[in-house]
């Protein structure tokens, strides 16, 4: 068995982890996620819950999901590196990597730019459940080879593995 930690940067994150992993990681598969919220408070604290949530188990592979609109520069790089802390990182945020799902645009926008723009089309803001059914399996993996972020996600659900970087 094989095991993931995933910490997402708040709720909306976690939401999205969840909806990924009801649909990447089937049972018996031999991988074990776990999921985490890190409440908020910018990159650098993402990375530093993973790296405490990552002490009190042995995982094969950690994961921060966070955006990196907030603290993420290059002590939070480092700090990931030196704690085997693998980034996932939605720039400037979640929305954004959303967004580029179904094709929306994203270039050129700030964050409460592109929140609006998701809660506009989506009918709901991020961390709102009733958006996932707007991100059905067909839609993520039609957008995998274009979404890089999205790409490594599931590539950590499903086999426990995290692209080099």
């Amino acid at each position: 068995m094989r095991t993931v930690l995933v910490v997402g940067e708040g709720d909306a994150e976690v939401l999205f982890l969840q909806h990924l992993k009801g649909l990447y990681v089937q049972r018996g598969s031999g991988v074990m996620v776990t999921i985490k919220n890190a409440r908020g408070k910018g990159a650098a604290h993402v990375v530093d819950v993973a790296l405490r949530q990552s002490r009190n188990a042995a995982y094969d592979l950690v994961v921060a999901l966070l955006d990196t609109d907030a603290d993420w520069n290059d002590k939070t790089r480092a700090s990931a590196r030196k704690s085997r802390v693998h980034v996932a990182s939605c720039e400037p945020c979640l929305e954004a990597v959303l967004l580029s799902v179904h094709h929306g645009p994203v270039q050129d926008r700030n964050t409460a730019q592109l929140k609006q723009d998701f809660e506009n089309r989506f009918g709901g803001a991020a961390h709102d459940p009733t958006v996932w059914r707007h991100f059905n399996q067909a839609a993520l993996d039609a957008a995998l080879p274009r979404v890089a972020v999205l790409a490594s996600l599931r590539r950590a659900l499903v086999f426990a593995d995290w692209p080099a970087d």
